[in-house]
This record gives C-alpha cells, sequence and structure tokens, in this order.
C-alpha cells in the first residue's frame, strides 16, 4: 500500500491513482464551483437587494423591464453551474467521468456570457474586465477536460 508517491503522469494517494490533468481540470472545477454557487445563494438570501440593484442599473437602458427575469435565470444558471462544477470534480478525480465538469462549465461559460451582456450594456466596463479572468479559467478549464 502506497499512501503518497509520484509517477510521471500521476499521483498515487492510497493506491488511487490520479493523473495531474484530471487533478488540474477538478482544481479549476471546484474553484468555479465556489465561486458560482456563493454568488448564486448571496442572490438567493440578498434577493430584495440584488434586484434594486439590477433594476437601476438597467433603468436606463432596452432591459429595463426584464431585470426580475433576468436576476432569476442568472442566479438558477449560476447555482447550477456551481453545483455540477463540484459535484463533476469528485466524478473526474475519482470515477474518471469529466460529463458532470464539462456541463458545469458548460453552464459556468453561459453565466458569466450573460453577466457580461449586462454589464456591458449597462455600460459597466469595469465590473465586465473583472469578468474576464474567470471566462478565461473556464475556458482553460474545457481544454483541460478535452485532453482527459
Amino acid at each position: 500500500m502506497s499512501l503518497l508517491s509520484f509517477t510521471e503522469e500521476s499521483l498515487v494517494f492510497f493506491d488511487n491513482e490520479f493523473s495531474y490533468i484530471s487533478i488540474i481540470g477538478a482544481s479549476i472545477s471546484v474553484f468555479l464551483g465556489i465561486v458560482m454557487t456563493q454568488s448564486g445563494f448571496d442572490k438567493i438570501f440578498n434577493w430584495e437587494g440584488e434586484l434594486d440593484f439590477i433594476t437601476g442599473k438597467f433603468a436606463k437602458t432596452p432591459l429595463a423591464n426584464f431585470s426580475a427575469f433576468g436576476l432569476i435565470q442568472v442566479t438558477i444558471f449560476e447555482i447550477l453551474s456551481g453545483v455540477l462544477s463540484i459535484f463533476g470534480s469528485i466524478m473526474a478525480l475519482f470515477y474518471n467521468d469529466y460529463s458532470y465538469g464539462i456541463m458545469g462549465l458548460i453552464l459556468a461559460a453561459s453565466s458569466l456570457a450573460i453577466l457580461m451582456l449586462g454589464q456591458r450594456i449597462s455600460k459597466d466596463y469595469e465590473g465586465a474586465a473583472v469578468l474576464v479572468p474567470y471566462y478565461i479559467l473556464t475556458m482553460f478549464g474545457l481544454f483541460v477536460y478535452t485532453q482527459l
């Protein structure tokens, strides 16, 4: 029994072998899962504040009448992407099943694209710029999963 050992392609921990690339993919999924789940639940627990913020932000845009619908949509996407990403990291590491992680990252990319659209329409360019590293990480995560 091997407590911990390293090979050229994998890490062995208690006789479970984890490829380095699957560890990278799972780590990206966990990170984005935490970010997206927290963001989604923050919207739920502070619904009125979030709705007031979004309504004010889009007051002078064509999306003014769709603030509540948009907030519901983004909240659902964020929570689904977060939960699927976290579950996907476990499935990737222990069962070599990457489908949940991929779906979580696709939903995260969709959430981030929706948020980017909203930021750009409301002319919040600084807010839009903050989303770019998350989107790049999401795309890198999808790339990593395609290499497995």
